[in-house]
């Protein structure tokens, strides 16, 4: 896609010279017709009313764009725009590791996880969702199971369990937390980032949609995950923001 910063190989960050510009700007007769609807708009309606209209609107098509922005890049726009990296990974799975990602989904975070580990196996209760996984997987190290964490892995051990993009639909975190101490002594979780966007600030306070996801439970800030981590008998020992997601690294000590 053009000069694209997502390469197929990974992130390339871009450079001070790409990311400077001319004061001036060339004129873009579209974004001219919308400032001077909006400021009729504004004019006519109010601007509280201008407001939450904007306000939705903005949260509905940041969705838009993030989806088709995931259906256009692929799994190297995930990739950079949440906060699990290969670098990660990388420090945080030992030599000769075993992975298990919790909630794999399409096996996106096992994929990653195998670059550096010797085994890494995903569980997930949606039978769709891990076929379409095992498709897409090449990676002879990664393995599915259809199941339960809690019953279907018969005691089994981890070197590191990841937990991505799952907690925030569970009704009951604190179940799921401490249930993972028996599987593993370290632990990556990741969720959505509810101060990541200024404007959800807003919109809690004026009772509008805030949240990310229709499935959702419950947004996440990093204090709150934290709190949820200490409270399970987790110790945190890294956090990382990137995004629309905050990532904590957690440890029994």
């Amino acid at each position: 896609m053009g000069n694209s910063l997502l390469k197929t190989d990974g992130y390339v960050p871009p450079t001070e010279r790409q990311l400077s510009m001319a004061r001036v700007k060339p004129r873009s007769i579209t974004v001219a017709i919308m400032y001077r609807l909006f400021h009729a708009c504004n004019a006519l309606f109010g601007s509280d009313r201008m407001m939450r209209l904007t306000l939705n609107a903005s949260h509905l098509f940041s969705r838009f764009a993030f989806e088709l922005s995931s259906i256009g890049y692929g799994e190297n726009f995930a990739n950079v725009s949440l906060a699990l990296s290969e670098e990660i990974l990388s420090r945080h799975i030992p030599a000769e590791g075993t992975v298990l990602d919790v909630g794999c989904g399409y096996g996106r975070s096992c994929r990653l996880a195998a670059k550096f580990a010797a085994s890494v196996i995903g569980i997930d209760y949606d039978g769709g969702l891990l076929e379409v996984a095992r498709k897409q997987t090449a990676e002879k190290n990664v393995d599915y199971v259809h199941g339960d964490v809690t019953k279907d892995l018969g005691g089994q051990k981890f070197d590191l369990v990841l937990l991505i993009h799952v907690i925030e639909h569970i009704d009951d975190p604190d179940t799921i937390l401490e249930t993972l101490r028996r599987v593993s002594n370290k632990i990556i979780v990741e969720v959505p980032d509810f101060e990541s966007d200024p404007l959800n600030l807003v919109r809690f306070d004026l009772g509008l949609q805030f949240y990310s996801d229709g499935d959702h439970v419950r947004e996440y800030t990093e204090r709150i995950l934290t709190d949820q981590l200490t409270r399970n008998g987790w110790t945190i020992i890294e956090v990382r923001k990137n995004g629309g997601a905050v990532l904590a690294v957690a440890e029994i000590t």
